[in-house]
């Protein structure tokens, strides 16, 4: 008998904005809602297991949805709740496997610099998208908030929850 294969694609239609900052995710989280008037809340962890790990790594999640606009907004930590320290095979001096994505703790390593990922989903044009970095660079304690472009990260497939 022949053996199928499933090929899934998956869809990357959303508005993804890297955020540095050194605060709690929660603060940075009751600072957006007061900034776009929204209502962030934790659910649960989003969990990522790769076939090299043993365990799962889990990042913090918040999410609002707003029903009436059709969109939903999303604030997700790039380093893993339960980050596993550096082996001694991989130091400074002695490079051993590098380890994967998951593995080291980090959601996309591609942007390693950025604390935080806040994803909107629905439709959003590039004025509005402005107007919202706009807000989140007035925050005094955001360091910086980009736009990311979904398309040419490595590590996408870690963004589809």
């Amino acid at each position: 008998m022949g053996k199928y294969t499933l090929k899934i694609e998956y869809d990357y239609d959303f508005v993804l904005i890297g955020i540095s900052s050194h605060e709690k995710d929660y603060r940075l989280c009751w600072a957006l809602n007061k900034a776009l008037e929204i209502e962030l809340t934790r659910t649960d962890s989003l969990e990522i297991k790769s076939k090299k790990q043993d365990t799962p790594s889990f990042f913090s999640l918040f999410k609002y949805e707003n029903s009436d606009e059709f969109k939903e907004y999303f604030v997700l930590v790039n380093l893993s709740e339960n980050r596993p320290f550096v082996s001694k095979e991989h130091t400074l001096f002695n490079k051993g496997k590098e380890p994967s994505s998951t593995e080291s703790g980090i959601l996309i390593p591609e942007h390693r610099q950025m604390d935080y990922f806040f994803v909107i989903r629905g439709e959003m044009d590039g004025v509005a998208v402005e107007n919202i970095l706009k807000k989140l660079k007035e925050i005094e304690f955001i360091l910086t908030a980009v736009r990311v472009d979904v398309e040419e990260l490595k590590s996408k497939i870690n963004l589809v929850f």
